[in-house]
């Protein structure tokens, strides 16, 4: 079996926040069927349910930080789901996981917007994370 990379681990882990914000699924549900579905992902299923969890967690405080990085004519209502999945992710690495630099996750990020997002979303979120990087 292939190991998974980081990148492709933190791709399941946007996709899990996206689908929970999405359905409302449970993180058992979603965790389980990854596993049965992809099971290259078992080797970082560690990384993926922790940070999962902690966007979880920790939603309405990294909401709060997204927001503060906003210019006056945006909130956190008017952002797509796919960009604000991936700054909540980003967020969380930026701020919890220590072995994750911050350049990384922006970066990632912005790759995961581009991919399954609107490629101009990629820089509205390139702005925010950099300003997030100024208040933290």
């Amino acid at each position: 079996m292939k190991k998974q990379s980081r990148s492709e681990a933190r791709r399941e882990a946007f996709s899990l926040i996206f689908q929970m914000n999405q359905q409302k699924d449970t993180m058992a549900e979603l965790v389980k069927e990854l596993g049965e579905e992809k099971p290259e992902c078992l080797s970082n299923m560690e990384y993926i349910r922790t940070v999962v969890m902690g966007v979880l967690e920790k939603e309405e405080e990294l909401e709060n930080i997204i927001e503060k990085s906003l210019t006056t004519s945006w909130s956190i209502g008017r952002i797509n789901k796919v960009p604000l999945s991936a700054l909540k992710l980003a967020v969380y690495e930026i701020k919890y996981v220590d072995d994750v630099p911050a350049k990384v996750a922006i970066n990632e990020a912005v790759n995961i917007v581009k991919e399954y997002g609107d490629p101009q979303a990629a820089a509205f979120v390139n702005g925010v994370l950099a300003g997030v990087m100024e208040k933290i």
